[in-house]
């Protein structure tokens, strides 16, 4: 079995079906990025899909007023209200597209999970090392993405 990447994976997540969003895959990072960094790209991400032009002019002027600042938990970051964005670190990132279905399968391992136990005073294992997978559609990068426009408009 070949071994994927490491990565940040944002991805959608929600709670109930209303708030579904179709596309999962919010985006793929490069590994070495700090938690930092992570978390101001999950807020754009955030913000690019939640608010006007206007909103995002306010945010980017005062950037500590944004209400939905990425936060993170046992090594996840979250961002949103629901839907929200997550971005957890993965290994063994494995992208598999399949041209007959039309779909993408994306695969990775979740590492191990750990927390502070406050009776004892250590660090325990949350949980072990978890793999997951979720399939979309494929869709191809945002340049081409349908925008309206036909080819004969295009230089």
């Amino acid at each position: 079995m070949a071994h994927g990447q490491k990565a940040w994976l944002v991805k959608w997540d929600w709670v109930g079906p209303g708030a579904a969003v179709e596309d999962r895959l919010a985006a793929i990072l490069r590994p070495r990025l700090s938690q930092n960094i992570v978390g101001e790209i999950v807020a754009c991400l955030y913000a690019l899909h939640e608010f006007t032009p206007v909103e995002l002019a306010l945010w980017s002027k005062r950037p500590k007023e944004y209400p939905f600042q990425a936060k993170w938990h046992n090594d996840m970051c979250h961002c949103g209200h629901n839907p929200f964005l997550t971005a957890e670190f993965v290994h063994d990132l494995v992208v598999r597209e399949d041209p007959e279905s039309g779909l993408e399968t994306i695969s990775y391992v979740l590492p191990p999970s750990h927390g502070f136990n406050l009776q004892t005073g250590k660090r325990e294992l949350i949980r072990e090392a978890m793999p997951e997978s979720f399939t979309r559609t494929i869709i191809g990068p945002l340049s081409d993405r349908e925008i309206g426009r036909d080819e004969s408009d295009m230089i």
